[in-house]
């Protein structure tokens, strides 16, 4: 008899992925064991009784009776969460349920999930929520495919221009969608169930599709074989009178208590003694449940927490495996964990995350972006790592942590150091603020240089106004255009002038002055009757050097300054044709 398949539900912040798992544990179910759902770690398990009676006639549409177990629900949903549930060659989930609001489409986190499932090869349904938010939508009882009969032509029409638009934005990713009644073919399009978490509406229609899904396409994955126990851990906790515990995703093989158990840590593959296998009660989830029943064997696909020795090191997301040959299983979790080290910078930004799952979409994610890293490790950002990133240059100066926190010598040294973490649980919340900070960063940069370099600016003197004629030459200007800062100054005909020493007004020096204003210019090594007359038109004498800088930094010229700019390389060019070699 072939295991339950093991099914993930993934989609954006608020697109209701928690609303309906909770409606699936909870849709047509009675209290108690008999029929009810059993909920383990993290996970919640539909018993097959359960999908037949949720289901009711719907299951008559489908070929062939069912004859896998159930369905197991991960109940920690989200990409993250499912990028965890991974094991070599790839993911341990069998089918992805991706929600998706029918109000919002397509959101950045779905475009993560939906690359994640691509990447993965996984295959998946669409749970398309909150229909009943369309406008005239009627709902009667939980059957989509009734509903849909007593619909006015107007809303049934909405419905399908939400899923065209739908189908536009998959297509986008290389997916061909459909909605799942009219789907002859489910290898070569991706279901779209209308449902909604808050009436229930669909729920029996999305059972009966992944149950058809798992039945008929995947029979071969759900054999078990005999022997080793493969698992991935989903998180680690303490556990009164056990202390630290592990909550694992159980997918092939058996796991014994008298096993012994090889787990993955940041160093490697580590051993230890089962101390108790751990089963919450039915209807409890793992987290909350405080009674566990201890057992003495565990079949897939289910979750359980394992108490055990020397726990504390072990990632979320590392592999599990449990039998009496300790060499063959230390060697298979050290190949898994070996996957899942990533190829790294002599330079760069460091990247931390919660687990190895959520390390692997950071980092997919970071290469897409074309950002270096330097050290990609699971843990929280710890002080070693602000000492690394203090090292770098200015733009690698910055940790990337996904959800996995910050020691607080760490976060005191970052502070001191002014070394930017950047921190979430959204990836692409992580990168679009590394990313604004890095662009903030380059333009500051640009314009610290367009500071020190010499700009472009065409002045008049007054001769109303001369201070000083000489030793330094101390004259009223107006700045006809472009900007003058610093640097020195030469005729119409290009013959030098001298330099600007500085810029004032009303007393108070300046960095700069632009179109318009008028100030009082100090210019050393020159004289008034003999470097220029006053009334003169001035400009900047663009150095080779400068002009080359300022073609760089082109982009941060105003067109007063590019126009300028033109005017000084006539002048320079009529005296010296090769000034710019």
């Amino acid at each position: 008899m072939p295991r339950q398949p093991i099914l993930s539900v993934l989609g954006h912040v608020d697109s209701g992925k928690t609303s309906l798992l909770d409606k699936i544990r909870h849709s047509e179910i009675v209290e108690g064991e008999a029929g009810g759902i059993t909920q383990m770690i993290g996970a919640t398990e539909v018993p097959l009784d359960t999908v037949k009676d949720v289901c009711g006639n719907l299951l008559q549409q489908l070929d062939t009776d069912l004859t896998i177990p159930g369905l197991l629900f991960i109940d920690t949903p989200g990409h993250a969460a499912f990028s965890s549930l991974r094991k070599r060659g790839g993911s341990i989930s069998d089918i992805a349920v991706l929600v998706i609001d029918i109000e919002e489409g397509v959101q950045p986190q779905t475009e993560e999930a939906i690359k994640i499932l691509r990447d993965s090869q996984t295959p998946f349904v669409i749970a398309l929520n909150k229909i009943d938010k369309i406008p005239g939508w009627k709902t009667e009882n939980e059957c989509f495919s009734a509903n849909i009969q007593n619909q006015s032509q107007n809303t049934q029409q909405k419905l399908d221009e939400n899923i065209y638009e739908l189908m536009a934005e998959l297509n986008e990713h290389g997916f061909i969608i459909d909605r799942f009644d009219r789907v002859d073919d489910f290898t070569e399009k991706i279901g779209v169930i209308p449902v909604s978490a808050m009436t229930g509406e669909g729920l029996p229609e999305l059972l009966m599709v992944v149950a058809g899904l798992a039945q008929n396409y995947l029979e071969d994955q759900l054999q078990v074989t005999e022997g080793t126990g493969k698992a991935t851990v989903l998180e680690v906790s303490e556990q009164k009178g056990f202390g630290t515990t592990i909550d694992v995703i159980h997918y092939n093989g058996s796991i014994n208590k008298d096993d012994k158990l090889v787990y993955g840590t940041p160093e490697g593959a580590e051993t230890t003694e089962i101390r108790a296998l751990l089963k919450p009660r039915p209807l409890k989830e793992i987290r909350l449940d405080r009674q566990y029943q201890e057992i003495e064997e565990v079949n897939p696909a289910s979750g359980v927490k394992i108490a055990g020795k020397d726990l504390e090191n072990v990632v979320s997301g590392a592999p599990i495996r449990t039998g009496k040959n300790v060499d063959k299983l230390v060697e298979e979790v050290e190949k898994e964990l070996e996957t899942a080290e990533h190829e790294t910078d002599n330079e760069g930004v460091i990247v931390k995350a919660d687990s190895l799952g959520s390390l692997e979409a950071l980092m997919r994610e970071i290469k897409e972006a074309d950002i270096k890293v330097q050290k990609a490790k699971v843990g929280p950002v710890k002080k070693s790592d602000i000492i690394e990133a203090e090292n770098e240059a200015s733009e690698h100066r910055a940790v990337l942590s996904f959800n996995s926190g910050i020691t607080p010598k760490a976060k005191h040294l970052s502070e001191d150091k002014n070394i930017n973490v950047f921190s979430s649980n959204v990836i692409y919340e992580i990168l679009d603020n590394y990313t604004t900070w890095k662009t903030e960063l380059e333009e500051r940069k640009l314009e610290y240089a367009l500071e020190k370099v010499s700009r472009p600016a065409e002045i008049r003197t007054m001769p109303e106004h001369v201070f000083r004629s000489s030793n330094p030459v101390v004259i009223g200007v107006k700045v006809v255009d472009g900007v003058l800062n610093n640097g020195s100054l030469m005729t119409e005909d290009g013959e030098l002038v001298g330099g600007i020493k500085s810029l004032q007004d009303e007393g108070e020096s300046l960095d700069k002055a632009e179109k318009g204003e008028m100030i009082a210019l100090s210019i050393s090594n020159a004289t008034v009757g003999r470097s220029f007359e006053a009334g003169d038109h001035l400009y900047t004498n663009i150095t080779k050097k400068d002009y080359k800088r300022l073609q760089e930094l082109e982009d941060l010229l105003t067109e007063g300054e590019k126009k300028t700019l033109e005017k000084i390389v006539d002048i320079k060019d009529s005296v010296d044709p090769h000034w710019k070699i």
